[in-house]
């Protein structure tokens, strides 16, 4: 007698780490949803069940073709089901290009200051043999906006300085804080050159803090926070394996010891990133800008989503499985020809903070502009 066959188990279910069913990442997700002519800003809160409690539909490798329903909390409380291929839709097409989500600038509504903002007896600086001039610097400062969708955020100098320029000017001017340092330096250029910046800037604001309806962390207070409000440590468990595969980079002194003569002080960070699948990315880099540029290109090309949709829609109407593999920390083979060491944050461990790491092998950098 013929043995049965062996059921095939998803790659994506038997792969290590908090993977699980691609559509399972969904959970905590913030999405916007047309209604009518107006958005609502939805969040999914977990899968849908039916009368007997079981989970509604089922998962398939291709997205596309998946039938789970998720529950979605309306901005008035109310519970609709929704099925996961028109979420995943909704997020690809309210993203931007670079796949951060596009927001709209309804207004801005209040404002605060931190310690951290430039006092007006600090706001010029007189270089040596050369006329005073005023300090650029935004820090300290943050706005409260209304989005189009009738939410709210508070960002930012900074960011909305680059995204809604004009706005930010005339509400300083309205409320009388166009004098304090942080607006005076390139409020009035942006009032005198109102007409030429309005046809030259787009009136939209790509949310940084989010991708694919999920809140990107910034720090790892961000990430403990992020996944107990989610219900999970997808966050975490993606800190932890990236640590795990890069240490074989440092060298980790004890506490009070101190790196060879010759090593100089480096530093790095973590960034975090979002596939189109849910999977949480943390990569820790060098801080690239703290080094000299290099003379040959390290450009590395990547798919396109749209191309990525087009053999998901290929592969639905063929009924061919599809499946991914990521080739991991691949530098790690070079041994690095510079003599840097870093301090020890706390993605390094608890029990390693402030000790001193000596990096051994090649590690990836980024170019932070400031």
């Amino acid at each position: 007698m013929e043995a049965p066959p062996v059921p095939r188990t998803p790659l994506c279910c038997i792969l290590p780490g908090p993977r699980g069913p691609i559509t399972d990442t969904l959970i905590g997700a913030e999405v916007l949803l047309d209604q009518g002519e107006a958005e609502s800003l939805a969040k999914v809160v977990r899968r849908s069940v039916d009368e007997k409690g079981n989970l509604i539909g089922t998962y398939s490798e291709n997205p596309l073709v998946s039938t789970q329903v998720y529950d979605l909390e309306m901005p008035d409380g109310t519970i609709r089901e929704y099925g996961a291929n028109v979420i995943a839709e909704n997020m690809l097409r309210k993203s931007s290009p670079e796949e951060l989500e596009v927001q709209e600038l309804d207004a801005i509504v209040d404002h605060r200051r931190d310690g951290d903002a430039l006092r007006r007896a600090d706001m010029y600086i007189k270089p040596k043999g050369r006329k005073r001039r005023l300090r650029q610097s935004t820090r300290g400062w943050r706005l409260l906006v209304k989005w189009k969708n009738g939410t709210t955020q508070w960002l930012p100098l900074k960011e909305l300085k680059e995204s809604s320029p004009i706005e930010v000017a005339e509400y300083a001017t309205a409320k009388g804080i166009v004098n304090e340092p942080a607006f005076l330096w390139w409020c009035p250029y942006v009032l005198r050159k109102r007409d030429v910046i309005i046809s030259a800037v787009k009136a939209r604001y790509f949310k940084v803090t989010h991708k694919y309806g999920h809140e990107l962390p910034r720090s790892m207070a961000d990430v403990a926070r992020i996944d107990k409000e989610n219900g999970n440590t997808l966050w975490q468990d993606s800190v932890k394996k990236e640590m795990t595969n890069i240490g074989i980079a440092f060298d980790i002194l004890e506490h009070g010891e101190e790196p060879p003569r010759g090593y100089t002080k480096s530093s790095g960070h973590l960034i975090w990133d979002l596939k189109m699948d849910g999977t949480r990315m943390s990569r820790w880099v060098k801080d690239g800008h703290k080094t000299p540029d290099i003379l040959t290109s390290s450009y590395a090309g990547v798919v396109s989503k749209e191309s990525i949709r087009i053999a998901l829609t290929y592969a639905a109407q063929h009924n061919i499985p599809v499946v991914a593999a990521d080739v991991r920390n691949a530098y790690l083979q070079a041994p690095t020809s510079e003599r840097h060491y870093v301090v020890c944050g706390p993605e390094f461990g608890l029990e390693n903070v402030g000790k001193k790491a000596i990096i051994n092998w090649s590690v990836p950098a980024v170019l932070c502009v400031l």
